[in-house]
């Protein structure tokens, strides 16, 4: 995927928003046992080594991936769609010819069950214009087997759209005497983002904060569970 050699991880990976988002990405992978086509296949054996190849950032063998994940997110922000978890067209083969100028492996993250790397990547295009983001792998585990993988493309420009969100919601007040709202900040501290990179800070910010956002939805959904099975059996 690049000439450059492995740098030092400098900061937490990012971009947890899709898979965290909904459950929709459970169905991502194909089903053990399903018919595949050649391509299919090829793009699920390159996802699995994803996840324990060292040098997952540094390896054409990833090519694919980043241009499928690519072509896919300019295909959902040409079209304005809202929902980046529909199920990657593992199908086709890219058309679009991607070069890596620059790599940086990201510190893995677990969050069990899920499991995600990702990689800091400078790219051109043909036609000479520039992008950079960060690539993901992301996995469901469940009793040591990988149930759903994901790759995603997170251009910077989108993080920045992110960060720029949730610093609005920061800034427009918290009520930190909300007792759900500080067991969510509390099991999700702070990411260690020791990296110079402002878009590694913004998306580690981020991270954390649609961390706490979900932790607060699962607090109140588990609560109107309980509500209704006190009426249920009441």
């Amino acid at each position: 995927m690049s000439h450059i050699t492995p740098s030092s991880r400098p900061a937490r990976s990012l971009s947890w928003q899709s898979l965290l988002r909904t459950t929709s990405v459970v169905a991502v992978l194909a089903v053990a046992g399903c018919a595949q086509t050649p391509q299919q296949k090829a793009y699920h054996s390159a996802l699995a080594q994803a996840r324990t190849d060292p040098s997952f950032c540094y390896s054409h063998t990833y090519d694919t991936l980043l241009a499928e994940a690519m072509q896919r997110d300019h295909a959902l922000q040409s079209s304005q769609t809202p929902d980046k978890d529909d199920k990657p067209d593992t199908s086709f083969q890219p058309t679009m010819q991607i070069s890596v100028t620059g790599a940086t492996a990201m510190p893995d993250l677990s969050l069990p069950p899920y499991f995600q790397r990702s990689c800091r990547l400078s790219t051109k295009q043909p036609d000479g214009k520039t992008e950079s983001g960060f690539l993901t792998f992301t996995y469901l585990i469940r009793d040591n087997k990988v149930q759903s993988a994901l790759s995603e493309w997170y251009s910077d420009a989108e993080v920045s759209q992110e960060y720029d969100a949730t610093m609005k919601q920061i800034e427009a007040g918290l009520d930190m005497n909300n007792p759900d709202l500080k067991s969510c900040i509390d099991r999700y501290p702070a990411f260690d983002a020791p990296s110079k990179d402002t878009m590694v800070q913004k998306g580690a910010l981020d991270l954390r904060a649609h961390l706490v956002r979900r932790c607060l939805a699962n607090k109140a959904a588990l609560k109107d569970l309980y509500s209704d099975l006190y009426f249920i059996h009441r």
